[in-house]
Parts: structure tokens; sequence; C-alpha cells
């Protein structure tokens, strides 16, 4: 499994060598005055890509945190069924079983 996250990667870090030799232009980046700067394209590009990465990492983490709470709450339920069926099992052995509605 580590060969194929190296090449994953290896892969990756080409793309990115190759991506930046083919876009070395600059643009300018213009905000209402108060922001002006030359940057290379494919830095523009690649921190969007980390940008995304990101936010994406952060919302899976979010949903996972949300789905351990729904999932220790049911485990709980469960273990309080459990207990409760149990308390059931434990009594009804001394009680006689109840009449059947169908039986005439």
């Amino acid at each position: 499994m580590r060969f194929v996250y190296l090449v994953v990667i290896l892969a990756f870090a080409f793309f990115i060598v190759t991506f930046a030799f083919e876009n070395p232009y600059s643009v300018s980046l213009k905000y209402y005055g108060y922001l002006y700067a030359e940057v290379p394209l494919y830095m523009i590009v690649f921190g969007f890509f980390i940008c995304g990465f990101v936010f994406a990492a952060l919302l899976g983490a979010i949903d996972k945190v949300r789905m351990t709470l729904r999932m220790n709450k049911l485990y709980k339920k469960i273990d309080d069924l459990e207990q409760k069926n149990l308390s059931l099992l434990r009594g009804s052995s001394t009680q006689a079983p109840p009449p059947t509605a169908g039986a005439m």
C-alpha cells in the first residue's frame, strides 16, 4: 500500500512541476485598490487547490465528529434496551406467561 501512495505522490509532484514550467506567466491581482500583486498563474491555481483540500478535510472532520457522537448515543440506547430486556426476562421467569388472545 505504501508503494501506491508513493506512486500517487510522485505523479502529483510531477504534475505540479510540469504545470509550473508550462505556466510561468504572471497575473495581476487587484481588489478595490487595497491589494495589488503580480503572482504567477500556477501559484493561484495551486493556492485554490490547497484551500479546497483544507476545506474538504474540515468538512470531513466535522462530519466524522457528528457521526461519532450519534454512534455513542445509539450505543448507549442499545445498552439501556439490553438492560431493560434482561430485567424483563428475569421478571418473567417467576411469573406465568401472559394469555394469548387468539385461543378460544
